[in-house]
Parts: C-alpha cells; sequence; structure tokens
C-alpha cells in the first residue's frame, strides 16, 4: 500500500459489528472515517446510529433514503420469486406487522394469500360499516 490511509467510508448500520470496525479503523489506521446509512425504512434506528458515529468521532454522516429503490430492487422481486426464509416460511410473511409466521408446508402460493388477503379486510370493513 503506497502512502498512508487519510480517509475511509463505512458503510455503517449503528449495530455492534459496524462499530467496532469504525473504532479499529480509527485505531489501526489513524484515518478519518466517513459512514454512509442507507434508509430502507429502519425509522427509529436511523437517529441512534448517527448519534453513535458522531460519539465515536465521525464528523462526516451520510444518510440516503434508499427506500423506493431498495423496494423496487429487492423487496418486489423477492415477493414474485417466493422467496423462503430460513428454508420453511415465506419470505413476505416476516414483513406483516403480525409477530406470528406462516410456515411454508401451510402456505398458499403468494398470489392465492393476497386475493385471501385483499378479501378479509373486504369482509372486516364491511362488518365494522355494518
Amino acid at each position: 500500500m503506497k502512502g498512508k490511509v487519510k480517509k475511509v467510508v463505512l458503510a455503517y448500520s449503528g449495530g455492534l459489528d459496524t462499530s467496532v470496525v469504525l473504532k479499529w479503523l480509527q485505531d489501526t489506521y489513524g484515518c478519518e472515517v466517513v459512514t454512509f446509512t442507507a434508509d430502507i425504512g429502519q425509522g427509529e434506528e436511523l437517529e441512534p446510529a448517527r448519534k453513535k458515529a458522531r460519539k465515536l468521532g465521525v464528523k462526516e454522516i451520510f444518510v440516503d433514503d434508499l427506500r423506493e429503490e431498495f423496494a423496487r430492487d429487492f423487496v418486489f422481486p423477492m415477493f414474485r420469486a417466493n422467496a423462503i426464509y430460513e428454508g420453511e416460511y415465506l419470505l413476505g410473511s416476516r414483513s406483516r406487522t403480525r409477530p406470528e409466521r406462516t410456515p411454508l408446508r401451510t402456505a398458499r402460493p403468494a398470489r392465492a394469500t393476497t386475493r385471501c388477503a385483499s378479501s378479509s379486510a373486504t369482509t372486516r370493513s364491511s362488518r365494522i360499516s355494518a
């Protein structure tokens, strides 16, 4: 390696792993660390990550809103592919707000699940308004 490392950009989440790496880069190379965090919908996790980076001495902190790109390029294709989580669950079931998971062996294909979800929502709303 020619010359001394002066500045490094770190993909930073604010979690333990990236915080340890941040400090290691500062201590080992004596360089300035710039953090980059992609906002893909973490919500309330972004501000603590920013504060943690600042507390660790980071002067340049970048957070880019990449929610639209993430949904378009990764989430939608995952749904179309019926991606499986832990070899057992439809990955789409992990994104629901309810804590239960739908086992793959009892799950319907994505199209049927979508139709069921929308028809049950219609049934619920018609009961409420009746």
